[in-house]
């Protein structure tokens, strides 16, 4: 009985722990927040930003994936004046340096597997391809420890964020992205917007957690061997906007294009069963406490 027991607590996967711990604060945080505000906590609890929310987005069941899944990504947003950041896309970051348009910090991230069950995202409904990662196997979450360097300079933003695993493909990668911002005027809440391009980095334990192809997953799937090198491993463009609806509620759209870069894309992965051609796009909307 008590290895059943052990045996079902093992099947329950972090992305679903992480889920129902963004449904949790979802229904406990307006209780807090009303709370603090009876306690006159009201000008600590201003210096808190915590917005709750979710979306629906299709991008590519995997990266590098020629079919397209519906995805369900939930979106949780933690900030602390200036100084400290947690969210979902960046992880959980600490402002050491904020002077001059510069900011600078350690960062912890986390990646979320690549299921061979699922066809790529763990948090896809509909969509993707069942047989695209056949015999490829799972590369699980990874955490990595990091750190960023943005510089503004108005209207442009430009941002370098380091990563190492430290579980999962422990692999190191660097993205660097340039961002022109600006806000655009209509009736109600202005509308504001950010693009630019990004291109990201990574070794050898990297790409090949996740494009190479080992002699065993060879033999599962068809697909020749392949080891992947080190270097670029995809640039593209991105786009966000986002609209205040009231002062608390808000819609955001964000759309990208990337484009594999040859030391991915030469992988039988991309090549048999894959495209070099990446597109996403998707429609959030979101609660300020």
């Amino acid at each position: 009985m008590e290895n059943l027991f052990k045996a079902r607590i093992n099947k329950i996967s972090l992305h679903r722990i992480i889920l129902l711990f963004l449904f949790l604060l979802l229904i406990l945080l307006p209780t807090l927040r009303a709370h603090a505000t009876e306690s006159g906590e009201t000008d600590r609890h201003k210096e808190w930003r915590v917005t709750v929310g979710g979306g629906l987005m299709i991008a590519p069941a995997f990266a590098g994936a020629k079919s397209y899944s519906l995805l369900a990504v939930p979106d949780l947003r933690i900030a602390y004046k200036d100084q400290f950041f947690a969210n979902v896309r960046d992880g959980i970051g600490y402002v050491l340096i904020n002077k001059n348009g510069w900011r600078v910090g350690p960062v912890v991230s986390y990646s979320f597997r690549r299921s061979e069950k699922d066809s790529g995202s763990v948090f896809r409904i509909a969509g993707g391809n069942k047989d695209a990662l056949q015999g490829m196997g799972d590369v699980p979450g990874t955490v990595s420890l990091g750190g960023f360097v943005e510089y503004a300079l108005k209207p442009y933003t430009f941002k370098l964020h380091l990563h190492k695993g430290i579980t999962g493909h422990e692999g190191a990668v660097a993205e660097g992205r340039i961002s022109y911002g600006g806000v655009i005027t209509c009736p109600g809440p202005p509308v504001i917007y950010s693009v630019g391009p990004h291109i990201k980095f990574g070794d050898r334990a990297y790409t090949n957690a996740y494009w190479g192809v080992t002699p065993e997953q060879s033999l599962r799937s068809g697909l020749g061997q392949h080891r992947a090198g080190a270097g670029i491993s995809a640039y593209g463009l991105s786009a966000f906007a986002l609209k205040p609806l009231t002062t608390s509620v808000s819609i955001s759209a964000v759309a990208g294009f990337d484009r594999l870069a040859p030391t991915v894309a030469n992988s039988p992965l991309i090549q048999v069963r894959g495209s070099e051609n990446q597109a996403m796009g998707g429609v959030f909307v979101n609660y300020e406490f």
